[in-house]
């Protein structure tokens, strides 16, 4: 279970309005570019919430790291962007007409860039 494990529960989603990733931790919300989570994710779907989003996906904060565009274009978040695409296997795909994910937890991590969200082989 997600919520007995240490650090706080990260939430992100795309923001439709901005073209961004979303990173919610407890009250404070970031905007990024790219996004990685190392480690165990899963998805939450909330059918019947009221507004947008109600998809998205959760991990632990201290497995969360991400950078604005310019950041990315430094060596080091270049270099460790460039390990994080070659652990890609597959794409995360979310219907928002249907409301679910093509996968719906994974162990290796996810990449999400301004080309989609992409699950990652563990490390």
């Amino acid at each position: 279970m997600m919520a007995r494990q240490q650090g706080y529960k990260a939430i992100v989603h795309y923001y439709l309005a901005k073209s961004c990733w979303s990173i919610h931790y407890n009250s404070c919300c970031y905007a990024a570019e790219y996004v990685i989570i190392e480690g165990p994710w899963q998805t939450e779907v909330k059918p019947l919430r009221s507004s947008n989003p109600r998809g998205w996906v959760t991990a632990r904060s201290f497995q969360t790291t991400y950078f604005c565009s310019e950041d990315a274009k430094g060596p080091v978040v270049m270099e460790l962007l460039n390990q994080s695409q070659d652990r890609v296997i597959n794409k995360l795909k979310y219907d928002k007409k249907q409301m679910y994910f093509n996968v719906t937890q994974g162990d290796g991590g996810l990449l999400f860039t301004p080309e989609g969200a992409f699950i990652m082989e563990p490390a």
